[in-house]
Parts: C-alpha cells; sequence; structure tokens
C-alpha cells in the first residue's frame, strides 16, 4: 500500500500559532515596570512605588537606574533586571517576559542551578519576601556568585572562593547515590516506587590547613547532617553537628555544601517529575474513599506535540486528560507534598475523554483525525495497562504497600493508623523492636458513621490497599462492609 504524496503546504500545524495584528504593539520595559511598580507599597505607604525608591532598593544611584530603565543607558547585565524585579517581588514568569522585553535577555532556565535557585527565590517572593542582601546571601550561601548588578558592588563570594579564607580549597564535588535504584524498590510497593526518600545527595570539600598541616573533610548532605573529619601527620578526629551554627568557622562552608547538595537533589526531583524519562509509569492509592488507579505516558509517536496522556480510573471510572507536562507526581504525592517540592506549577489541560467511544468518535472540535487516532491508541493501551493492574492487587501480586516486605512485625500497622492505645499494643521487652497487639478487634466511634468494628485483619488489608487513616478506614467499611470491596 502507497502512502499518501507529501503535502508541505497542506499539513495540519502541530499547534494554533496566533500572528499579531500589524496595530498591535508590545508594552515597552519602562512601561511594563511602572505598571508592576503601581502595585508596591512605598516606604511611605502609599500604594505606588516611586523610580526613586525602587533605585533605593536596588543600591543604584537614580540618575544611572533611570537611564537603565528608559535605555539611555542601556545594561548588558541579566542579573541587573532579574534583581529590578526582585525587588518588585515579580515571580518567575513575570522576570522572564521583563527579560525578553529588555533587549531580548535569555530567560531563566531551570536546568542551570543558578537559575534554578532565583527560579524558587522568585516563587517564594509572594509569601516571603527578600531584599537584594538577603537573596545575594542566598546565592552565596548555596556557593554562588550574588546578582552582578552594576560594575561598582562589591562582589561577595562563597566561603570557599573567598580570597581573605582562613583555609585553602583542596577541591570540593557532589555525589548522588541514584544508582542503588538498580536494585529495585526494596519494599516492592507501589506507594515507596517513586518515593522522595529514596533519593539521597551529598556534597564534600577538602580544605588545606597549611598553619596546623592538616586536612579537613567537610560533609553535608540533604537531610541537615554535617560531618568533619580532620586528618593531620598523627592524628585522626570525626566530629558530626547537629546544625551549622554548632560548627563554628565552618558554618558558612558547610551552609555552601547543604546549597550544592540540595541542587543536586532538585536535579534528581526534576527527572522524577517527567513521565518522558520512564516510557510509561501507573501507581494506585486511595483518594475520596476508593481505589484512584492511574498510567501516564508521553505521546512518543509525535514528540513535537507535547502531550501527557493520564490515564485514571475515578471510582471506577474511566478518565483520559490530556496535559503539556507530566502529572504523575502531582496524583502520586499528597498535595502538600507535592507544592513543597515542585512549587504550584500550573499546567495546561488540552482535552479531556470520559469514554474510549466518546474519542474513537471523531468529535472534539479542532483536533485533526491523525491525532484523534493517536489518542485513542494511548487510551486503549494505558485502560489495559489499569486493568492488569486492578487484576494483580485483587490477585496480590501486586501491592499498593507490600506489609511483609515493609514490617517485620505485622502489628506495627497499629503504629501507622495510630491505633497503638485500642488495640492494646506492646513493645517486646528486649530490644522494643517488635510491635503486637494485645487484642485482635475494637470498635471505634464516629460521628459520621456511628460505631464501626475493626479486626487486625482490616488494618492488614487496608495498610495494604493504601489507606492512610483509621478514620478512612471507617468510613469505607460501614460504606462497603468489608475493605476488600474498594476493588471493583
Amino acid at each position: 500500500m502507497k502512502s499518501a504524496p507529501y503535502k508541505k503546504y497542506n499539513e495540519t500545524p502541530l499547534r494554533e500559532t496566533t500572528t499579531p495584528k500589524e496595530d498591535d504593539k508590545q508594552i515597552s520595559f519602562y512601561d511594563f515596570i511602572k505598571e508592576k511598580r503601581k502595585g508596591e507599597i512605598s516606604p511611605s505607604g502609599k500604594k505606588y512605588l516611586s523610580t526613586r525608591e525602587l533605585a533605593a532598593r536596588l543600591g543604584i544611584d537614580y540618575e544611572q537606574f533611570r537611564k537603565i530603565l528608559n535605555f539611555n543607558k542601556p545594561t548588558k547585565k541579566r542579573d541587573c533586571i532579574i534583581a529590578i524585579c526582585a525587588a518588585l517581588k515579580l515571580d518567575s514568569d513575570e522576570t522572564n517576559e521583563a527579560l525578553i522585553l529588555y533587549q531580548y535577555m535569555p530567560t531563566l532556565d531551570d536546568s542551570n542551578p543558578r537559575d534554578d535557585l532565583l527560579i524558587e527565590i522568585l516563587e517564594e517572593q509572594s509569601k516571603h519576601p527578600f531584599t537584594i542582601a538577603e537573596i545575594n546571601n542566598r546565592l552565596v550561601r548555596n556557593g554562588f556568585p550574588e546578582l552582578d548588578i552594576i560594575d561598582h558592588r562589591r562582589s561577595l563570594r562563597p566561603a570557599s572562593q573567598k580570597k581573605d579564607a582562613p583555609y585553602k580549597l583542596r577541591k570540593k564535588k557532589t555525589r548522588t547515590f541514584a544508582d542503588e535504584l538498580i536494585f529495585g524498590d526494596l519494599y516492592d510497593s507501589l506507594d515507596s516506587e517513586y518515593d522522595l526518600y529514596r533519593y539521597r545527595c551529598i556534597a564534600e570539600m577538602w580544605l588545606d590547613d597549611e598553619e596546623d598541616e592538616c586536612v579537613y573533610h567537610l560533609t553535608a548532605g540533604t537531610r541537615h547532617d554535617y560531618y568533619l573529619k580532620t586528618q593531620g601527620k598523627d592524628f585522626l578526629d570525626i566530629k558530626s553537628f547537629k546544625t551549622t551554627v554548632d560548627s563554628g568557622i565552618f558554618e558558612d562552608y558547610f551552609l555552601e555544601l547543604e546549597g550544592m547538595a540540595n541542587h543536586e537533589l532538585k536535579k534528581l526531583y526534576a527527572t522524577l517529575n517527567d513521565t518522558k524519562n520512564y516510557h510509561t509509569r501507573i501507581s494506585a492509592g486511595i483518594c475520596n474513599d476508593a481505589l484512584h488507579v492511574y498510567a501516564e505516558t508521553f505521546n512518543y509517536t509525535v514528540p513535537e506535540l507535547e502531550e501527557y496522556y493520564l490515564f485514571e480510573y475515578q471510582d471506577g471510572t474511566p478518565l483520559l486528560s490530556v496535559y503539556r507536562k507530566s502529572e504523575f507526581m502531582r496524583c502520586y504525592l499528597s498535595p502538600d507534598e507535592y507544592t513543597s517540592t515542585y512549587g504550584s506549577n500550573s499546567n495546561t489541560l488540552l482535552a479531556q475523554y470520559n469514554s474510549f467511544d466518546e474519542l474513537k468518535s471523531g468529535k472534539e472540535a479542532g483536533t485533526s483525525e491523525p491525532l484523534l487516532k493517536c489518542r485513542s491508541r494511548y487510551f486503549k493501551q494505558l485502560m489495559e495497562q489499569a486493568d492488569s493492574l486492578i487484576n494483580d492487587i485483587k490477585a496480590k501480586k501486586r501491592f499498593i504497600r507490600h506489609l511483609d516486605y515493609i514490617y517485620d512485625d505485622r502489628d506495627r500497622v497499629c503504629q501507622f493508623f495510630e491505633v497503638e492505645k485500642e488495640f492494646q499494643c506492646a513493645l517486646d521487652d528486649e530490644e522494643g523492636y517488635f510491635m503486637s497487639a494485645g487484642i485482635d478487634a475494637a470498635d471505634f466511634h464516629f460521628n459520621d458513621c456511628g460505631t464501626v468494628h475493626i479486626t487486625l485483619e482490616d488494618l492488614y488489608k487496608a495498610f495494604e490497599l493504601g489507606f492512610t487513616s483509621i478514620n478512612q478506614i471507617c468510613r469505607v467499611k460501614k460504606k462497603l462492609g468489608s475493605i476488600e470491596k474498594i476493588i471493583k
């Protein structure tokens, strides 16, 4: 069968593009900043920040700053524009807009560690505003140069790069332990397969103390652990510190290392947040007292479309959502966990389909038939994988939480659900490592569901199915009669 002839000028565009009208005028950088100043409170309490007051925030001479704004003497320093935006408490998107308006300067790039930290700072501005000095301090303590705003400003340096530092830097490096994931998930559980705590990063630094003829080996990680090994000709000393303050003269060095480790960890988290790196991912949990199964993949057939397909069973009802970016980790983590790790990132929902037939009918306006067929194929693939996972969970071939892999003592689930007292739990007399329940069942009283009889077996099953609280267990058992019926 012959392929259709190539029609260069009749192809459906991958994305809709809008051509600006001739009379549309792009706002100038000066007007953009002027508009943003209107929302800022001045030192006098007025809801309008003057150009002079903004210059003062930046530590720039007023006349020089005015010339930078109106392009009488434009700056070539990208950091200067970022600093102006930070002083106005603008977020990263607004800062990128300002950079484009100012002679098309490069926008912030989250793959660049320093830019990534600046994005993080800018996103925090709405809740916790920073002064330029505070931003510089945070940059320096994370091992990056301060904001380069104007030439005459004194340049701050990280502790290890200061000319007057008491010790000479020999070397520094970061280490990740992601290679441990080659051996698979230790707990054989969907709940831990993409757990944030599986990732560990540390940063190390070696300093020469020429006066005392010894070498200091500093290590800091992402879990607030700080170690100092001092090695001389005839001695070796190892210390640990609970906080960087406890380390005295080494505090700034440890803060620099901790920043390096945290940024390495963020790179791992960025990889984790994109299903494109995994081809297809699938998991399950309990959401709104119902089993929530979800699977996601990227459109590898036409990657130029930048489409991610998230298939979900919501209380047994199928749903396919088409997004511009990966949504898997937003389903996998709790809302608080996701926000604290990735921020309140927005995503573009391109389309949703409640059934395979709806998609197959091809009635969606503005979507080409080939694209609908492509989406249909992914809908079918993901639904088959979701159905297979549900069957495996029923047959106990897969577990949301594998109890026997997670706990050596099964009754430890009482501690997980915080019902040790109700089940009269006790630890063994010797080491206190093993927990056992004194009774096999207990009654729980809730206003919304009355009295519910919960057995240890209910707790075991609820744990393996991904329940997170005793309230959740009681509601489901009261409604369905048994925990297992949550798997339809």
